[in-house]
């Protein structure tokens, strides 16, 4: 029993990882790949979100998204820390959300993984990056390319390498990014 658990839970596990990244995540028909993220690899997703085509995940089940929200093609979610993601987000291409790392100052370069947290209503840039142990406020806005090391403010504009503050959004938000397209 013992050897079972030690050998074949991490063949499977990768086998489910390969599985998710590999074939589902080029799956044309979106519900395939929601019911295979939400019942096989338990990531918990609310209702009315849409994850488009060719994902890259790691531990997916340590990844929660809220309803309403959008991630766009090509996406890199290291779940490793935990991800939670909020209602009414929009994600857009090539965005990287890395939890994990290393400790720099360790003597064995440790790994270690850190969290992060999206609030509702944000929108995240095209190849914007996102770093562990970071809070990406309610209604903040990343622009594309930006490189998130520290807690954005709620309702912040930022950018930038590192991202810094550039400016403020309207609080009055009221939106759902919901995509009308079956193929995607």
């Amino acid at each position: 029993m013992k050897l079972a658990k030690i050998f074949f839970r991490p063949i499977l596990h990768l086998f489910a990882l390969y599985f998710t990244n590999c074939i589902i995540s080029n799956f044309p028909i979106r519900f395939v790949r929601t019911f295979w993220y939400r019942f096989f690899v338990r990531m918990k997703i609310g209702k009315h979100t849409f994850i488009d085509m060719h994902q890259y995940f790691f531990q997916p089940w340590k990844i929660q998204i809220g309803k309403f929200s959008h991630i766009n093609r090509g996406c890199f979610l290291d779940g490793r820390g935990g991800i939670h993601i909020g209602n009414s987000v929009c994600i857009s291409h090539k965005v990287s959300l890395v939890t994990g790392g290393h400790d720099m100052n360790s003597g064995n370069f440790e790994h270690k993984f850190l969290p992060i947290y999206v609030g509702n209503y944000v929108f995240i840039g095209v190849g914007a990056i996102v770093l562990g142990n970071v809070r990406i406020g309610d209604g903040c806005v990343v622009c594309a390319g930006a490189v998130v090391t520290k807690d954005c403010d709620a309702y912040g504009i930022y950018a930038g390498v590192p991202a810094r503050k550039i400016g403020e959004r309207s609080k009055n938000l009221n939106y759902t990014c919901n995509p009308k397209t079956f193929f995607c």
